[in-house]
């Protein structure tokens, strides 16, 4: 932040533009041009992110201030203010924050900015996340980490030669662990001094607690590692789930068949659950303030049940070693919600590729409601319940340094000597795969058979060598099984062919130095995954050969295929480009062609090590910690269904007994309250035959609350006139605001009065074009009311409503065009809706306000309630209204103001309440005092009733508007010699 004062605004505004228009944001504030259009802010655009304008650089705005400010639409001859009769309003608060605009809509989003808004959007997805703030940046002096991984880099077993007796003989046995990132992280948490503990399975079963609490302390003092005792079946179950259900499901794959179906027991769910508890509960234990990684699709539960456990702060990240499927296979999980709300408790996510990254993001739309947006800098978040949860993409690579040290070996050199010697005068082609399905083995034999048997006079020139690696992620049946087929194959091609053309090496066997000799001896690898998150091999076989040629064939589905530019992806299933491909390397000499690419690609490969991976995702893990300062977190909901919220730090529970010491000491009272899902227990319905009004209960209450001569009572909604005066037909003395205020019935009054006279003629215009898309869009319907027509898609398939929403915007800008001094398009979750110009239920209370003062005085006591995103209109203005001191409310010392939510969520207001149940509660309560004392008066009660006919008459009534600054202002404040007219800025 540039002082204490100021705060950093950058504003983001989404407007179609005619060719050679530009936009620019104009204020009352002297940073905003003062209302001259000429000293505004040039907003800019380009062709990736149109129709979003946005300011180049933020603007300095004093803060914690309100201030004024609208869009003006210019070209080379004229300017023209956006077509708003008020004027936007933004309440500056203490943080750097982005402000969001639509054109037409009077809501603005306001996201508080963590880091420097400076940047613009243009980032690609696949790029790692740009350096911000090398103050924010990972450092191993300054921060510890607590890493979570389903399995320990440190194997333990048991030593059949220890003796209890000798004082020197050692109970365990510590190697480390195999694998592609986990003995390497490992290693360099090691080598960079990392303050760590890694938590995890120690590969052993240990009962007996004297012994587990011995082998707990030797890892801790050993290797900084923190065992994860597991019970023997309860570790069966969960494997038997991660590896049948999860592993396959997780790459995109689907068994129909009885033994690969996706269901699975309420026992297997337990236990992964059990697990995931057991990792929190060793976080926890050891838990002193460090960041916490949390890996791969074992533990993905394990973020939430560390949320559950404390109410400490935490900043945790979890990534996903493995692919993320479609949404469409995801949503087979019966507990898909839960792993979706439990990934969600981090502050970032993580991801090797983009389109892993999407297929999660696809899956939160739509099953959760949940959507994804960029922020600066390229960041890409989640807007989940108040907080911003940032996903990462990048993959992670190889340590060069370590491959260097291998090679460096003499066991290297003399497996490199033996294997030359024992492949003299023949083209080895070699594969590397884990032993399970889908590694697709059995596809690659089968394409050299093909080639083989047009190639009889190579037979004596050519090996395959098939390094079968030990899969972690099968079970031993799908091995064996698995095995068996490949080597039926393999010994049908030896039979065939006549010499043993095809040699298997038993991972058991195969050691770093081994599959490394093996690399620098081949003439090609071959891998025909069907599925594979990452597949590294390419990386060392190009950084164990530097420059020297050699052919790469890579099936298109594994995880880097795309990454490096020198190797041949080939679609495994297609047998007869496989074939080709392997035909062409037996065939073809070693060629140097490749070299530019080569050299290419092992620039990247020592620029995107594992080390750097970890350190920009530790990096970004800080970066994504949450705002203590502004927000409290909580977790909300039960088991599977807990979520943790970010809310205000002075959001609380609004108790009745508090409101009701407020009502007893107030004389002239107004309420505003929403009814579906506030007054009525059940959400907005699309359908109004499903929409439910007010119970038995609230009626009685809203009656006593009107007869209190005190109370001005007002149900604001957006449903019809006709559905609200059938709903509240019950109800004496009720004031309704239906379609947002577009029109009113007072109180005291037994007609509506409207905000337009006589005809409405876009409506037709909109029915017409509404109703055409409704045709096309399966699952949306359209509500026709009094000035308002809503397209509603909130029960289409997620994406196909979504575009046709925007098109169906765009569509009615450009044909209502003529009447937009009229009426607006607007947008919410799930709806567009052309309605009456400037109607919200935020205007709706600003005009029951002006009447209630003219008539009444100011009001002294104001509660408004709802629980939609419409109603934080009502919490703004009510708020702003407060800290203005207008006239439209009491003194400050005498105002007891109250804006409620119902549920316990993000929002503008400063209460909340769990649900309607509890408002009934609270109308109780407030009913209850009105029926005690309705029949005796204060001297203050009388006094307030005896003015009313004074303020009635007198006429002290402002009738401007504080929501309201003339936009003709400027021309008595520009210091230009010959000031423009404001008409002249009108097209």
């Amino acid at each position: 932040m540039s002082s204490s004062q100021n705060v950093r605004v950058t504003f983001e505004y989404m407007a179609n533009t005619q060719p050679g228009e530009d936009i620019i944001v104009v204020g009352e504030a002297e940073e905003l041009g003062a209302w001259n259009p000429l000293k505004g802010i040039a907003m800019k655009t380009d062709p990736d992110r149109y129709p979003v304008w946005s300011t180049s650089v933020p603007i300095l705005l004093k803060s914690n201030t309100t201030t004024y400010y609208k869009y003006v639409y210019r070209n080379q001859l004229s300017c023209k203010w956006e077509e708003l009769k008020e004027n936007r309003i933004l309440e500056v608060e203490d943080y750097n924050m982005i402000v969001r605009d639509e054109a037409g809509s009077h809501i603005s989003r306001q996201i508080q900015c963590q880091i420097d808004p400076s940047i613009t959007l243009a980032r690609t997805l696949e790029n790692p996340i740009i350096t911000i703030d090398e103050g924010q940046r990972f450092s191993p002096d300054s921060s510890s980490l607590i890493i979570v991984s389903m399995n320990l880099p440190i194997i333990v077993e048991r030593n059949p030669s220890y003796e209890a007796e000798k004082p020197n003989s050692e109970k365990w046995i510590f190697t480390k662990a195999r694998g592609l990132w986990l003995p390497v992280l490992y290693e360099i948490a090691i080598r960079e001094n990392i303050n760590f503990i890694w938590i995890g399975w120690p590969y052993i079963y240990v009962e007996d607690e004297a012994e587990q609490e011995e082998l707990a302390n030797e890892l801790r003092a050993k290797y900084k590692c923190e065992p994860l005792f597991i019970p023997e079946d309860t570790m069966a179950m969960h494997t038997q789930f991660c590896n049948g259900i999860l592993y396959p499901l997780f790459s995109n794959i689907i068994g129909t068949s009885r033994k690969n179906n996706p269901q699975y027991s309420e026992e297997s769910w337990e236990a992964y659950r059990k697990v995931n508890s057991l990792a929190a509960d060793k976080i926890m234990k050891v838990y002193k303030d460090e960041l916490i990684w949390v890996h791969d699709y074992q533990l993905l539960l394990t973020p939430s049940f560390v949320s559950r456990r404390t109410r400490d702060i935490l900043n945790i990240g979890i990534f996903l070693h493995n692919p993320f499927p479609s949404s469409e296979i995801f949503r087979v999980l019966p507990h898909r919600e839960a792993i979706l709300h439990a990934m969600l408790c981090c502050d970032l996510i993580g991801f090797h590729l983009f389109q892993y990254a999407r297929h999660f993001l696809d899956s939160c739309k739509r099953l959760l409601g949940i959507d994804h947006q960029f922020s600066p800098k390229g960041y890409l978040m989640l807007d989940y319940y108040g907080r911003h949860i940032m996903i990462r993409i990048g993959h992670l690579g190889i340590e060069p340094r370590i491959i260097e040290n291998v090679v460096n070996t003499e066991e290297y050199g003399n497996l490199v000597k033996e294997l030359k010697a024992q492949y003299s005068g023949k083209k080895v082609l070699v594969g590397i795969d884990p032993l399970h399905r889908l590694s697709g083995i059995a596809l690659k034999l089968n394409a050299f058979k093909l080639s083989m048997r047009n190639l009889q006079h190579h037979k004596n020139k050519i090996v395959f060598v098939q390094l079968l690696i030990e899969a972690k992620n099968s079970s031993d049946k799908e091995r064996d099984e698995v095995l068996a087929e490949i080597v039926r194959l393999k010994d049908e091609i030896n039979s065939e062919i006549g010499l043993n053309v095809v040699e298997f090496i038993d991972g058991s066997v195969i050691t770093r130095p081994m599959r490394y000799a093996y690399m620098s001896i081949a003439a090609g690898i071959v891998n025909s995954s069907y599925r594979e998150g990452l597949f590294l091999i390419p990386f060392e076989v190009i950084a164990i050969n530097k420059e020297r040629p050699v052919e790469i064939i890579i099936s298109e589905f594994t995880g880097v295929s795309r990454a490096l530019s020198s190797l041949k992806r080939v679609n495994p299933f297609d047998i007869v480009q496989l074939e080709g491909e392997i035909h062409y390397l037996i065939t073809t000499p070693t060629s140097s062609q490749n070299v530019l690419k080569r050299k290419r690609d092992l620039d990247y490969i020592n620029s995107n090590t594992t080390s750097k991976w970890a350190d920009n995702f530790l990096t970004d893990l800080i970066r994504a910690r949450k705002d203590t300062k502004h927000f409290q977190y909580v977790t909300h909901g039960l088991g599977d269904k807990l979520k943790l919220i970010a809310l205000k730090k002075k959001f609380s529970l609004l108790r009745a007994d508090y409101l009701l010491k407020a009502y007893k000491e107030t004389k002239n009272r107004v309420f505003f309250f929403d009814n579906e899902g506030t007054l009525s227990n059940l959400l907005r319905q699309v359908e109004i035959d499903k929409s439910v009004g007010p119970s038995e209960k609230i009626v009685n209450c809203l009656n006593d609350l009107c007869k209190d001569e005190r109370n001005t009572v007002f149900v604001v909604t957006g449903r019809s006139r006709k559905v609200v005066e059938n709903w509240f037909a019950p109800v004496q003395g009720l004031g309704m605001a239906a379609e947002y205020g577009a029109v009113l019935k007072w109180n005291y009054a037994n007609t509506w009065d409207s905000s337009f006279n006589g005809e409405l003629p876009w409506i037709e215009t909109a029915k017409q074009i509404i109703g055409a898309y409704v045709t096309r869009t399966e699952g949306s319907t359209m509500e026709i009311k009094d000035c308002s027509v809503v397209f509603s898609y909130r029960d289409t398939d997620p994406d196909i409503g979504s575009w046709q929403a925007k098109e169906l915007i765009s569509h009615l800008e450009i044909l209502l065009k003529p009447f937009m001094n009229e009426c607006e398009v607007s947008a919410g979750l799930g709806y567009v809706e052309v309605k009456l110009q400037g109607t919200t239920k935020g205007t709706a209370l600003y005009k029951i306000l002006q009447d209630l003062k003219e008539r009444r005085g100011p009001p002294d006591f104001v509660l408004a309630m709802g629980d939609d995103i419409a109603d934080e209109e009502m919490f703004k203005v009510v708020k702003i209204l407060k800290k203005e001191g207008s006239h439209l409310l009491a003194n400050k010392r005498e105002l007891k103001s109250f804006t409620c939510t119902v549920g316990r969520k993000p929002s503008t207001a400063d209460f909340y309440v769990n649900d309607a149940s509890e408002v009934v509660h609270i109308l109780e309560q407030l009913r209850g005092w009105s029926n005690v004392c309705k029949k005796n008066y204060s001297y203050g009660d009388l006094r307030t009733l005896s003015n009313r006919q004074s303020y009635r008459l007198s006429g002290q009534f402002d009738n401007r508007s504080p929501l309201l600054k003339p936009m003709e202002a400027y021309a008595e404040e520009s210091d230009e010699e010959e000031p423009l007219s404001p008409m002249k800025w009108k097209s």
